[in-house]
């Protein structure tokens, strides 16, 4: 049995849950698929006994035998290939190791070689318990690829629980696709309600049966319990918000092994996650898709000076990132704000934007079938690198749509005339501009399963770019994705100055560190703001020399205070709320954020 841990945004308690979730379980095997930021180590520590490095391979270029035609970078639906004044120029990063551009060479000139995309590490825990994680590579954008290997190595085992990933992205599809049931954690605050709706779709997608946890439940309003009782959602636990469940965690310590009630409350949860009778199966979802049209007029952004990004980002979810960036935006005039966080987009909850403009997004091309055309040779299967394509009983071809990854090489290959693969745009995801009292805000937000996040946070970027020359002002606002995946390499690109929100955690330690190796890759001026940074004074502590000793500036730090998670839970911006006791620190905090970023880049 496979039962997936997920969530539809971090910092939901979900690794918390899966670590002391098979703690309780005797025979439960564990695996850590949140290959951006894996944390389950930390708390289970097992003796890890093998590495094996993930594979992708990548084009390479015989520049004797090319001619630069430019016929490989005209198939490449990735941008991964440009030719310039006759010489290809190849973006390993950007790279999904389709095999196009190989197969449609002329001059054979483009072979395949292998390429690091991550690291699987195979151990064991509590007396020889299976332990599997993945971890992608700093500066790699295919997280599915090294998530596909930690879910093959567990297959067979008689029981497993799998922490994915945050989100609902095509990096949480490879990660549940597969699981028996599925166990939505989520919090009872306007955040948890928006992204708990959209892992809600993902799963009805994939007819994965699912329930919900929830975390820090007495805190909040009643919204999520209701949304959950209308749908017939089942609710399996409850879990309170103690300070004491924090510091715990904090240390890198299972809750289960510190209380016995806590472990009473963990076993009684074991019993309700194996018995699938405790999940609902929804009803499949049938959606019409609307098929893409491009706008007739795209604006070239004309800025009357240089524009500047400030990107608010963290290594894990759950460390007030989204928090923070609300804060600043409460006090920065001369902005435009938008969120790039594009498969959770939480920031236009705090700043109560009006939508003014709605543009729709398509990410790339989907592969479709014509049945009638269709011969069953099977061409199209053998070829597909991404198993998206099916043979049925009645040997016709069919695309599985969450797998496709729409790079056309299955039209390519297909011998039948006319051609019975076509390959459509279709709508992935929606823009939207809007006026907030705090000033402009973009704001996205991705179709659940869908495909290249990181071209949506570009665009994102774009948008913003525009307000901001119409507007007159040279300034962006960014709050930023979790992890170091596509969607934050495609938020760096371009950005003056980062700061970074980290807890004193062990994951959230662990996770700094991946994060500030991406911006040493991108060459990145940085700070760190330190949220809740009483929960472990020692592990504050560490935080600090590291970063001391990184040249790393700390401007401020942020105590554990549940007035601040009250006014999140009531909309309300926690610099701008009257009712918050860190109103003025947050304010403080936030003007020097603002006033340090404007000298570095000054």
């Amino acid at each position: 049995m496979y039962i997936a841990i997920a969530s539809g945004k971090g910092g939901t308690g979900k690794t918390l849950i899966a670590t002391n979730l098979v703690e309780v379980i005797e025979r439960a095997s564990f695996a850590d698929a949140d290959v951006e930021e894996p944390n389950g180590h930390l708390f289970l520590r097992p003796e890890i006994y093998k590495r094996e490095d993930v594979y992708i391979k990548i084009p390479e270029v015989d520049y004797d035998r090319c001619t630069g035609c430019g016929v490989c970078a005209e198939h490449c639906q990735f941008n991964a290939i440009a030719v310039v004044k006759g010489k290809v120029i190849l973006f390993r990063e950007l790279c999904h190791s389709c095999g196009v551009c190989s197969f449609v060479c002329p001059e054979d000139a483009i072979q395949e070689v292998k390429h690091i995309a991550g690291e699987i590490r195979i151990g064991e825990f509590n007396d020889g318990r299976r332990f599997v994680d993945g971890k992608l590579s700093v500066g790699q954008l295919r997280s599915s690829l090294v998530i596909e290997k930690v879910v093959e190595l567990v297959e067979n085992e008689e029981l497993v629980i799998l922490d994915a990933p945050p989100g609902a992205s095509c990096s949480v599809i490879s990660a549940t696709h597969k699981a028996d049931v599925c166990l939505l954690v989520t919090e009872p605050t306007p955040f948890g309600l928006h992204d708990l709706k959209i892992a809600c779709e993902m799963l009805a997608k994939l007819r994965v049966p699912y329930a919900v946890l929830l975390n820090r439940a007495d805190i909040g309003d009643d919204s999520v319990e209701r949304y959950c009782q209308d749908r017939g959602i089942p609710i399996l636990e409850r879990i309170p918000f103690e300070r004491e469940i924090a510091e715990t965690y904090a240390e890198g310590e299972l809750i289960t092994r510190k209380k016995l009630e806590w472990r009473e409350l963990f076993e009684g949860l074991a019993h309700k996650v194996i018995d699938i009778s405790n999940y609902i199966l929804p009803e499949q979802i049938e959606v019409e898709e609307e098929i893409f049209k491009p706008q007739v007029e795209k604006k070239e952004v004309v800025s009357s000076g240089q524009t500047v990004s400030l990107a608010v980002l963290s290594g894990k979810g759950g460390t007030g990132k989204t928090m923070l960036a609300s804060c600043i935006a409460g006090v920065w005039k001369d902005k435009v704000s938008c969120d790039a966080d594009v498969d959770a987009a939480n920031l236009g909850i705090l700043l109560r934007g009006e939508v003014k403009k709605r543009i729709p997004f398509s990410a790339g091309m989907k592969a479709e079938v014509i049945p009638e055309f269709c011969t069953g040779c099977a061409r199209c299967a053998e070829s597909c690198r991404f198993n998206s394509i099916i043979m049925t009983d009645n040997g016709i071809a069919e695309i599985e749509e969450l797998k496709c990854e729409g790079c056309g090489l299955c039209h390519l290959v297909c011998p039948t005339e006319p051609n019975a693969i076509i390959m459509r745009r279709f709508v992935t995801g929606e823009i939207t501009i809007c006026e907030t009292p705090w000033g402009h805000m973009v704001t996205a937000m991705l179709k659940p399963g869908a495909e290249a996040s990181g071209k949506l946070v570009t665009e994102v970027r774009e948008n913003a770019e525009n307000l901001a020359s119409e507007n007159n002002l040279n300034s962006i606002l960014i709050d930023g994705s979790p992890g170091i995946g596509c969607p934050v390499n495609a938020t760096l690109t371009g950005t003056k100055g980062v700061v970074l929100v980290v807890e004193p955690s062990r994951s959230s330690k662990h996770d700094l560190e991946r994060i500030i190796e991406l911006l040493d890759f991108f060459n990145l001026p940085r700070c760190v703001v330190i949220n809740r940074y009483d929960l472990s004074h020692k592990l504050t502590e560490e935080i600090e020399e590291m970063c001391e000793e990184r040249g790393i500036t700390v401007v401020g730090k942020i105590p554990f205070d549940r007035t601040i998670t009250e006014s999140i839970v009531s909309g309300h911006i926690p610099s701008q709320d009257s009712n918050c006791s860190q109103r003025d620190l947050l304010n403080e905090l936030s003007k020097r954020v603002i006033s340090d970023f404007k000298e570095v880049i000054l």
